[in-house]
């Protein structure tokens, strides 16, 4: 499988455009968000590096989609490597990949915007970002695997900016009604935001928002599962 994966991030890498809009785009963002207080500047860190993370990883759906209708998988059907191995070589994928808006944003963060946090909290935040990633990797995948080219590219972009808004990676959920907040705070997004400000603030890890990504881990694991043994009747 390690060569596999190692095929699979030069594949990724050589498309810049994949890579160009999940960083052009968030670092924009945060370069145009205000100074504040020490929560303010954790919550916009842990924004839009979150955000750079959710477009990496959900437009891996797409990259997927295009490769199912260039007969990619189908290939891939024909050599030892067994499903679990392709779908967790592709999740990783994406990961090592959302690497990159992650670290980006943080630079900015420490050497521009100077959030005050200490190493330790450093390295809390910078897992966080990276680990609590892994069930919005997975949905990717399943978009990818359920949805053809064109589709997965609008089901990709309504997931990446819906989850976006209503998990609050920006807003908070204040400005919410009461009932979208209820809504709000069972989305994976908000988990993973929710989460790695707490983390980033020093804070223990909140019990709803844990409980929030193992249990969207879990679905979004399943639902790739069945997603890729269901891709292998059309590719």
């Amino acid at each position: 499988m390690t060569a596999y994966l190692r095929l699979e991030l030069r594949r990724l890498a050589r498309d810049g455009g994949y890579l160009m809009a999940s960083l052009v785009v968030p670092v924009v963002i945060y370069l145009f968000l205000g100074h504040g207080s020490h929560g303010d500047l954790v919550q916009n860190l842990v924004g839009t590096a979150g955000f750079g993370a959710l477009g990496v990883v959900v437009t891996n759906g797409t990259s997927i989609a295009e490769d199912r209708s260039r007969g990619w998988l189908r290939l891939l059907r024909l050599t030892p490597l067994s499903p679990l191995d392709v779908v967790v070589a592709r999740g990783l994928c994406a990961m090592v990949l959302a690497v990159l808006p992650i670290a980006l944003i943080s630079l900015l963060g420490a050497f521009y915007k100077h959030v005050p946090l200490d190493a330790g909290e450093w390295v809390a935040i910078l897992l966080a970002l990276w680990l609590g990633i892994a069930p919005l990797a997975l949905l990717g995948l399943s978009v990818g695997y359920l949805c053809e080219a064109r589709m997965a590219q609008v089901v990709g972009t309504l997931v990446y900016v819906g989850l976006s808004l209503l998990g609050g990676l920006f807003l908070g959920l204040d400005s919410f009604p009461g009932w979208l907040q209820a809504v709000a705070k069972v989305n994976p997004v908000y988990g993973y935001g929710e989460f790695t400000r707490r983390v980033g603030e020093g804070g223990a890890p909140p019990a709803l928002a844990t409980f929030v990504l193992l249990a969207w881990t879990a679905a979004f694991a399943a639902l790739a599962a069945f997603a890729y043994r269901r891709s292998g009747r059309y590719s």
